[in-house]
């Protein structure tokens, strides 16, 4: 019974995350290549070398990011992170619990660490919590599993 409803759970957040993970798609098939797909649906791109999207992450020092269900990475190494996987799978969970809500609450999250004189994506709520799920065993945020 339980596993059923962690199923139907799952499925809830993806198809209320479906706005952002169709962004998501949207960029990563128009700048990246398809890597994987996880046993929980989340699809995993790494960029392409050369392109638009390409210089964005190398000039910001972007290692990967989530929208949605998909996660691209900068780098062909970065699905093989482990820690770096943990920390995006954390913002795909934060997408499905949030949906269409996420990005503008992302951004707000860091205008307010902004106004604070803090570091608007170092001190972002949504940042911390992913490092934190970067280490096994720590409490995280999670929607099934």
């Amino acid at each position: 019974m339980m596993n059923t409803m962690r199923k139907v759970l799952w499925l809830a957040g993806y198809v209320w995350a479906l706005p952002v993970t169709l962004l998501g798609l949207t960029l990563a098939l128009l700048f990246a290549r398809l890597e994987s797909v996880d046993e929980e649906g989340i699809l995993h791109f790494v960029v392409e070398p050369g392109g638009l999207l390409s210089w964005y992450v190398r000039h910001f020092h972007i290692a990967a990011f989530t929208l949605g269900a998909v996660v691209t990475y900068a780098g062909a190494d970065g699905p093989r992170q482990i820690r770096l996987v943990r920390h995006e799978r954390a913002h795909v969970v934060q997408t499905l619990v949030l949906g269409p809500m996420f990005l503008p609450l992302y951004g707000l999250a860091s205008l307010w660490q902004l106004a604070r004189g803090r570091h608007p994506y170092r001190d972002n709520w949504f940042e911390v919590r992913a490092r934190a799920a970067e280490v096994p065993g720590t409490r995280t945020l999670r929607l099934v599993r």
